[in-house]
């Protein structure tokens, strides 16, 4: 019997573009979990989630049918790689949220330059600026007393944010080009998806200074003397943009204070 009862997926859905994508393991899984914390009234991420996805291809494809099927493509390909199709959702949500600026006249066009970077915006002058996005997602292990070790905020950890944008620096040569080049960092895990995590792991740590005789704090905050921003490898990075759990538009940017306009 053919359901007459219709929800805001199902039209969802039905008007996608491409339905092969719907049948991928990637998107049945999410879809899996859409409708568990919809029936377990759970808290659904409004920005990360199955529904939130169609809708971001949906409206890429209506603006530049190439560039959704770029995206497309590199889910179906990479479909039982979680992490690595988590990656490609990371830059649909970046390239997602320009468009607003497109239809307000505020920028001229988004472009998708893989050799260049991830997501190119051009302005209307014809200047542009580059975005490298990545997404972290620790492998978090359990010791044999339940205790996770979170190494996201240090400095020197390979599961560091610090580390990972060096490993991606010096990997892709992203940002080797005298530009506008910017570095986007989604937290896709709650345990590490707050601020503290990249500023912490950015600078040299938050520090706390006290006087041992009064037992007062004496100053307290990061320090920026041993920052990423000293490393040669960031010289053309103009400043360092994270966001959480896909709210792309919560975003925060921390500029680089040695970039010099090119």
């Amino acid at each position: 019997m053919t359901n007459i009862v219709k929800n805001e997926v199902d039209f969802a859905e039905e008007s996608f573009y491409d339905h092969s994508l719907l049948h991928t393991e990637y998107m049945r899984r999410y879809r899996k979990e859409y409708y568990i914390y919809r029936e377990t009234g759970f808290a659904l991420n409004s920005y990360r989630n199955y529904l939130s996805i169609l809708n971001y291809l949906n409206e890429i494809n209506q603006y530049d049918k190439s560039h959704a099927a770029k995206f497309v493509k590199r889910i179906k390909t990479q479909q039982k790689m979680w992490k690595d199709c988590e990656a490609v959702i990371s830059e649909v949500i970046v390239y997602h949220s320009y468009l607003r600026l497109i239809y307000e006249g505020l920028i001229r066009s988004i472009l998708l330059e893989p050799d260049e970077c991830d997501v190119i915006v051009e302005r209307f002058d014809g200047s542009k600026y580059y975005l490298e996005v990545f997404c972290i997602m620790p492998d978090f292990k359990e010791d044999e007393e339940g205790v996770i070790e979170i190494t996201t905020h240090t400095q020197e950890a390979m599961a560091s944010v610090r580390q990972k944008l060096l490993t991606k620096i010096n990997k892709q040569k992203q940002f080797s080009k005298a530009r506008e080049n910017f570095a986007v960092i989604e937290l896709n895990d709650p345990k590490i998806a707050r601020d503290c995590t990249v500023l912490s792991s950015l600078s040299d740590g938050y520090k706390i200074n006290f006087d041992l005789q009064t037992k007062k704090v004496i100053n307290e905050g990061y320090d920026w003397k041993k920052s990423i921003f000293e490393l040669p490898e960031t010289k053309f990075l103009k400043g360092i943009i994270w966001f959480h759990l896909g709210a792309y538009q919560y975003r925060e940017i921390l500029f680089n204070p040695y970039f010099r306009n090119v």
